[in-house]
């Protein structure tokens, strides 16, 4: 890091006085054990020794980053249960960890981005990419100056970074309107650039993503002949010119074809035409990749020349996935996958609270992604996000977004519950099988009172969780039908059933509830 700042006083910032009563000591040192990862066989200033006996806690570091991760390692143990004694040595699997601002949508409010920066801090995430995709100055007015208020917020959230020991990249996307061959674009390019390095800004991105595969003027045409000689161009003269001024800039970029394979002719040229100091992004195989492999990721490497920067479309729901509402863990990425890339950088949804959710999931498997586990680390991440008292109710309405572009099934929790009643209720212990329903039921129950809160994570959901409401008055009139058999209830639950259907959040994987009423009044019958 290029920022000093006192780890115990950030860390009481985050967590106020939850290491109350314990006895921290934070000892330094220069030495092979505390600054090299075998795992990675890289050096590092993110390793620490966490000993813990009762309330004695002793760190040992080479760093001050070090001392704040190993500060948040121990307050999560403190807010999950406590701390046992024992010694851990912790070093984190990928390099760079960290997400992007980089979805179609509102942009995030300024508190919500400080919010979000301060909880992935103490989720040991490094890094944040700002580009929303609908902030004028990012795209459409990329060659404008920020107005001075607008510039203000973006210092704040520098100096919240840098105090948080992250790195903050400020990305710009000049690629729809360019004129590559023109001086002044380029002129236009580094002064705005020379803005937000007057704010504290040394990492930068430079995104030509969705922007036409083909030249857009003759005169680029006439110079370059393709688009990724012109891209080439651009990049090179940029990264110099960057590194001209501050030769400790970092620079990212985001090439116009950013999945496939990883061995096309136009990532292929790109990748070894460019300074191998520049970090490139990549989406995986697909713009929204159901899995990230390490075979998938040396061929990249081997095309070229880089480790590709994943940049992760999940939990992102922007565009045709409007209608869902991404917030289940990170799965199907490589457990070896630090070998074959710089990072994972996490792109978000536009709604920041319920972003958070798998963006934890994502941290975790990030800092030791041989040992992830997705199913705790989801569920510690709701503790986290929607508190203990509230968390296992959460889940029951948690359970029905499961559905994205890194899996279809959905709903598992319900359909075992349900499994589990109708396997007891063919065995003939009615009561039993009542007795889990009600169980089952008060918790969906529960859950809605917790969702009708007039809470920032419960506005974000109002899409879904209005849906759900109508799924549990569906649950709550069905088991009624169970129970009295009354078959003017039916007329209820078909209008109910309408209304569900006529929503379009995604939920349940819109199961056929017409199908499973249809079913009950036969079993039902039958037991009759």
């Amino acid at each position: 890091m290029r920022c000093k700042s006192n780890p115990k006083i950030v860390f009481e910032k985050l967590f106020g006085d939850i290491a109350n009563g314990y006895n921290i000591e934070i000892v330094y040192e220069n030495s092979r054990r505390l600054s090299y990862c075998e795992k990675t066989c890289k050096v590092t200033d993110e390793k620490y020794i966490l000993s813990v006996s009762g309330k004695e806690v002793n760190i040992c570091c080479s760093s001050e980053k070090g001392a704040f991760y190993a500060l948040c390692d121990l307050a999560r143990h403190i807010e999950e249960t406590s701390v046992a004694d024992g010694e851990y040595i912790c070093s984190p699997s990928f390099a760079v960890r960290g997400y992007i601002e980089g979805f179609y949508g509102t942009p995030w409010k300024h508190e919500s981005r400080k919010s979000v920066m301060a909880l992935m801090a103490k989720n040991r995430m490094n890094t944040v990419y700002h580009a929303p995709k609908d902030d004028l100055f990012h795209r459409e007015k990329w060659r404008e100056k920020y107005p001075e208020a607008e510039l203000a917020s973006l210092k704040e959230l520098v100096d919240c970074a840098k105090e948080r020991y992250m790195d903050f990249y400020w990305c710009i996307a000049p690629g729809l309107s360019m004129k590559y061959s023109d001086t002044a674009e380029f002129e236009a390019l580094m002064e705005k650039t020379k803005q937000l390095y007057s704010i504290g800004i040394t990492d930068f991105g430079l995104l030509l993503d969705d922007i036409d595969e083909e030249l857009a003027f003759d005169e680029d045409r006439v110079a370059f002949g393709e688009t990724v000689n012109a891209h080439i161009e651009l990049i090179n003269r940029y990264y110099s010119a960057l590194k001209e001024f501050d030769s400790s800039i970092r620079l990212t970029v985001c090439p116009t074809l950013y999945h496939g394979k990883g061995n096309e002719y136009y990532i292929s040229k790109l990748g070894k035409n460019i300074s191998p100091l520049v970090s490139v992004f990549w989406t995986g195989r697909d713009i929204c990749s159901r899995e990230l492999t390490s075979p998938e990721a040396v061929r990249f490497i081997e095309s070229t020349y880089h480790k590709p920067l994943y940049w992760d479309n999940y939990p992102v729901n922007d565009c045709s996935m409007y209608n869902e509402m991404h917030i289940s863990p990170i799965i199907n990425r490589d457990p070896d996958l630090y070998k074959y890339s710089e990072g994972i950088i996490s792109n978000c949804m536009e709604y920041a609270e319920c972003s958070k959710i798998p963006l934890i999931t994502f941290a975790d498997y990030l800092w030791d992604s041989e040992n992830y586990d997705p199913q705790k680390s989801w569920e510690g991440a709701i503790r986290q996000v929607i508190g203990k008292e509230n968390a296992d109710n959460f889940i029951i309405f948690a359970d029905h977004l499961y559905t994205s572009c890194l899996k279809d099934a959905n709903s598992r929790r319900m359909y075992d519950a349900f499994e589990k009643i109708e396997t007891v209720f063919k065995a003939g212990d009615n009561q039993k099988a009542v007795a889990l329903a009600e169980a089952y039921l008060g918790k969906m129950n529960a859950c809605r009172e917790y969702l009708k809160q007039d809470l920032p994570v419960c506005r974000e959901l109002s899409k879904w969780s209005e849906k759900f409401f109508v799924s549990c008055d569906i649950m709550n009139k069905i088991f009624e039908y169970i129970k009295t058999n009354d078959e003017k209830l039916i007329e209820d639950l078909l209008m109910l059933i309408e209304k569900y259907e006529a929503m379009p959040a995604r939920l349940s994987n819109d199961v056929n509830i017409r199908d499973e009423l249809k079913n009950i009044q036969k079993f039902i019958k039958k037991e009759i």
